[in-house]
C-alpha cells in the first residue's frame, strides 16, 4: 500500500523517484560501455599468453571498473527497495559514486588501448628489425670479403638470427610485451656488431695500406745501387714478417695484437726510410 507509506509526502516521493530515474538512466548509459570494454578485455586477455604479469595492469583496471559498476547496481536496487518502504536513499552519495565510475572506465579504456597498440606496433617493429638485420648481414659479408677470411662476426650474426626467430615465435605465441623486450635486446646487440663491423673494415683498409707501403719500400731497397744498408734490409724483413700476421690476427678478432703489429710495421718502415735517404 504505497499510498499509505507515502501519505502526506507525495512531493517527497515524486522527487525521490525522479531522482532515482535520472540516476538509473545515467547508470544504464554505462551498460553498453561496460559490455564493449568487457569484450575488448576478454579478447586482450586471450592474447596475453605468457605475458600475464604484463597484462595485470589491464586486469586491475577491469576489476576496478566492473566492480564499481556492479556495486552501483546494488545501490540502485537498494534505493528502489527503500522507496517501496517509504525510505529515501542517499542520492547524493549515489550521484558521487556514479561520477567516479566514468574515470574508472576511462582508465580501463586507456590501458586496453595501450595493450591493443602493442599488437599493432610490435609486428611492425619486428619487420623493421628484420630488415635492419639483413642489412647488417650484408655489411658483415662485405667485411669478411675485405679481410679475406671468416670473422667472429659471422657466429654473432648466427646468434642474432636465432634471436630474431625466437622473437617471432614469442609474438606468435601471443606475447607482445616480451617480444618488444626481445626486439630491444636484438637492436642493442646489432648496434654492437655494427660497431665491430666498422673496426674490421677499417682494419682491412689498414692492411691494404700497409701492404702497399711495404711493397713500395721493398722496391726502393731493391733499386738502391750497391745494395741497401743492413739496417734497412733487417727493418724491411721485420715489417714483412709482421705483415703476414695482420690478417690472421684480424680474422681471429685479436684486435690488440693486430694494432700492436700494425704500429711495429710503421716503426720498421720508418727505419727503412731513414736508412735509405
Amino acid at each position: 500500500m504505497e499510498w499509505l507509506t507515502w501519505f502526506g509526502r507525495w512531493s517527497e516521493r515524486d522527487r525521490a523517484y525522479a531522482r532515482l530515474k535520472k540516476v538509473k538512466e545515467e547508470y544504464g548509459a554505462y551498460g553498453d560501455r561496460v559490455i564493449r570494454l568487457s569484450a575488448r578485455t576478454d579478447l586482450a586477455r586471450k592474447s596475453a599468453g605468457s605475458t600475464q604479469r604484463a597484462f595485470d595492469f589491464v586486469e586491475r583496471a577491469f576489476a576496478d571498473a566492473t566492480q564499481e559498476y556492479a556495486r552501483f547496481g546494488d545501490l540502485v536496487q537498494a534505493a528502489e527497495a527503500g522507496l517501496a518502504k517509504g525510505k529515501v536513499a542517499d542520492f547524493l552519495g549515489m550521484e558521487t559514486t556514479l561520477k567516479g565510475l566514468g574515470p574508472k572506465m576511462d582508465e580501463l579504456d586507456r590501458h586496453l588501448t595501450a595493450w591493443e597498440s602493442k599488437w599493432q606496433q610490435i609486428p611492425l617493429q619486428l619487420d623493421d628489425v628484420a630488415r635492419s638485420l639483413e642489412s647488417l648481414r650484408l655489411q658483415v659479408e662485405s667485411a669478411v670479403a675485405a679481410v679475406g677470411a671468416p670473422l667472429p662476426l659471422s657466429d654473432r650474426m648466427a646468434s642474432l638470427t636465432q634471436h630474431l626467430e625466437r622473437t617471432r615465435q614469442v609474438l606468435a605465441e601471443g606475447n607482445p610485451i616480451e617480444a618488444g623486450h626481445l626486439i630491444e635486446d636484438l637492436r642493442m646487440a646489432m648496434q654492437r656488431v655494427s660497431g665491430d663491423v666498422g673496426l674490421y673494415v677499417s682494419g682491412a683498409g689498414a692492411i691494404t695500406q700497409a701492404e702497399r707501403e711495404v711493397t713500395e719500400h721493398r722496391e726502393r731497397v731493391q733499386a738502391m745501387p750497391g745494395g741497401a744498408p743492413a739496417d734497412a734490409v733487417a727493418a724491411l724483413g721485420a715489417a714483412e714478417a709482421l705483415l703476414a700476421r695482420l690478417r690472421p690476427s684480424l680474422a681471429a678478432g685479436r684486435l690488440e695484437h693486430f694494432q700492436a703489429d700494425l704500429l711495429k710495421i710503421q716503426e720498421s718502415l720508418a727505419t727503412v726510410r731513414s736508412c735509405c735517404q
